[in-house]
């Protein structure tokens, strides 16, 4: 019989301490990056009526989850959606992280989905199931620029 090693299964030493370091840390870990909805992708559920993400008691519709930041630390990332810009969950989170004083790392370009502009500030926006923005968490998210805020239209506050 030969040796039990990592070779003989496929896995390097190396990709084994960055996986078991990720587990610690949080970084490199897919599970701990955060959704454009606000909250952790380990938190998205797939079921028969689709995708949804359950976090601190509450529920969000969040059809098609993507990966956008990775973050230092991902309890700060509990909020709910009450509308897009600073009411967006992904924009609380990142805000009490930095108040707790960690960083977070984009895992995307920072530009409007609708667009593709990158020399506007861009805002992350919660879109009903008609593709409208909305004051509640979304079906759907999006980073959007102003202007297409504007075109997109909803229910929305400033």
């Amino acid at each position: 019989m030969e040796d039990a090693t990592l070779r003989s299964i496929g896995v390097s030493e190396e990709e084994m301490d960055t996986y078991m370091n990720s587990l610690k840390t949080g970084i490199g870990n897919e599970d701990n990056h955060v959704c454009i909805c606000g909250h952790l992708m380990r938190r998205h559920e797939s079921n028969e009526a689709g995708i949804c993400c359950n976090v601190s008691r509450s529920w969000c519709d969040c059809s098609a989850p993507l990966p956008v930041i990775e973050p230092d630390r991902v309890k700060p990332f509990q909020f709910a959606s009450t509308g897009h810009g600073k009411r967006h969950a992904l924009t609380k989170g990142l805000y009490a992280l930095r108040k707790e004083g960690y960083k977070a790392r984009w895992l995307i370009e920072i530009a409007c989905f609708k667009c593709k502009t990158t020399n506007q500030p861009i805002h992350p926006a919660p879109l009903n199931r008609s593709g409208r923005v909305t004051n509640a968490p979304g079906h759907r998210n999006v980073l959007l620029c102003q202007p297409c805020i504007d075109e997109i239209g909803g229910v929305f506050y400033h």
